[in-house]
């Protein structure tokens, strides 16, 4: 046979936890994609799923559809038929609640005004004539009984503080009018009290020109980067040419060029300017010698280091040159 439609909620019915549940703030999508019915809120038990979800009058009612398919299932289906099991709990995010003035006792009373439906679950222990108890989730989890109050005064001060901000966007289609400091104003390019339409306009027109601003300053930044790098290597390759520096050293005065292009520039022209070693290679009567601080080079320190004066020795001394070959 048919089972019952079970009532929800019922708006009228102040629940056990003591506020009103509006209907009309319900979000019911994310429910209604996978309408799960739980045993008692238990998300191990899952015992059915819910159908026709609808608000009839104060009452938010849905139909069980119990999976009989499994024991639990089965059991609770019985238990619905033989008339033993009629309670239903919602699962549910508190969004937005207030104080408002009860209409029939006219007593301050807490309603939830805005509200999200997770799950159902059937129940032995219903906490309203309306077969309505609650099960309240902040971020997944449930909220503990003792930390409720707690809880829904936070939602409530929320809720005080979103509907006490400023309107900005007029009444009856017209633009809201806003004010400004002089200073602002000024930024903007605005005098007087412009509406928010020429404010957001004057804003666009402010960042559109902040963004061409921005990239013309990145580019220029780029290009000086680029030619006070090409000047530092220029200035150490000199440097190493010269003698004033060696090929291992240049690596440092990069780093401090870096860091103090002209600093480093004035501290490399304060060092002597060496002569080439090629021109240091001396004559004498048994021939050409190399000064005693050079004869333990090998090739690859002579092209590092003085690429000139092995040319040199090739040319003008190939008896040395070819003895420098052998120190590889």
């Amino acid at each position: 046979m048919p089972l019952p439609k079970f009532i929800l909620n019922d708006e009228r019915v102040k629940t056990s936890h003591g506020f009103y549940l509006l209907n009309a703030g319900g979000r019911f999508d994310r429910f209604l994609a996978n309408p799960v019915m739980l045993d008692n809120h238990d998300m191990t038990r899952l015992v059915g799923k819910w159908e026709n979800l609808s608000v009839e009058g104060d009452l938010l009612v849905a139909t069980p559809i119990f999976d009989d398919g499994t024991e639990l299932g089965n059991e609770r289906k019985g238990q619905v038929e033989r008339g033993f099991l009629r309670g239903a709990s919602i699962g549910l995010y508190i969004q937005a609640a207030e104080y408002r003035t009860h209409p029939t006792t006219g007593e301050e009373e807490l309603f939830v005004t805005e509200w999200e439906m997770l799950e159902a679950s059937v129940t032995s222990l219903p906490s309203n004539s309306g077969a309505l108890t609650l099960r309240i989730y902040d971020a997944g989890q449930p909220i503990a009984e003792e930390q409720l109050s707690a809880y829904l005064e936070k939602v409530v001060k929320l809720t005080l503080k979103t509907n006490n901000m400023p309107n900005t966007t007029g009444g009856g289609g017209n633009s809201a009018v806003l004010t400004l400091s002089a200073p602002a104003l000024g930024a903007l390019g605005l005098s007087g009290t412009p509406d928010s339409d020429s404010i957001s306009a004057a804003i666009v027109e402010l960042s559109a020109r902040y963004k061409q601003e921005k990239e013309l300053r990145e580019k220029l930044e780029a290009e000086a980067r680029t030619a006070r790098e090409k000047a530092c290597r220029d200035m150490l390759s000199l440097a190493v040419r010269e003698g004033r520096i060696t090929a291992d050293q240049q690596p440092i005065y990069e780093k401090l060029a870096a860091a103090d292009y002209e600093a480093t520039k004035t501290a490399i022209e304060a060092l002597p300017v060496r002569a080439s070693l090629a021109a240091q290679i001396k004559s004498s009567a048994h021939g050409a010698t190399i000064p005693s601080e050079r004869m333990s080079w090998n090739l690859h320190t002579w092209m590092k280091n003085d690429m000139a004066g092995l040319r040199r020795l090739k040319a003008e001394e190939p008896e040395i040159y070819a003895e420098i070959l052998k120190k590889v």
